[in-house]
């Protein structure tokens, strides 16, 4: 088939095409289509981000009870981040150690 008679068929496809058909390289493109994969991969990417959410509320709730002074609280919970997300981050690290030491202290204090 000859370029000319290529792009008078093409042409002759735009014309014919329904309203809402999208065209690509100058050909009809075709539909997407869904497959089993495509929603595996969906699921897959909101289970993912409901995992990262669950590790920041987490976090959230360690910076609170921190701030409420409850720093043996606020371990806990950055051990219960660290056991979803297998490692905490080095900021959460330095701040459970020193929160750690933290909610040591009044357990010392109180048994002099």
């Amino acid at each position: 088939m000859s370029n000319s008679s290529r792009h008078q068929s093409v042409g002759s496809l735009t014309q014919t095409a329904r309203p809402g058909t999208q065209q690509r390289n100058g050909y009809l493109a075709a539909a997407p289509e869904t497959s089993i994969g495509d929603r595996e991969f969906d699921e897959h990417g909101a289970r993912e981000a409901q995992h990262l959410e669950l590790i920041e509320a987490t976090f959230e709730r360690a910076e609170a009870h921190a701030r409420l002074g409850d720093f043996e609280h606020a371990v806990e919970w950055l051990d219960r981040a660290a056991m979803l997300s297998g490692d905490l981050p080095p900021t959460y690290q330095v701040k459970r150690a020193r929160w750690d030491r933290s909610s040591l202290r009044p357990g010392l204090a109180a048994g002099r």
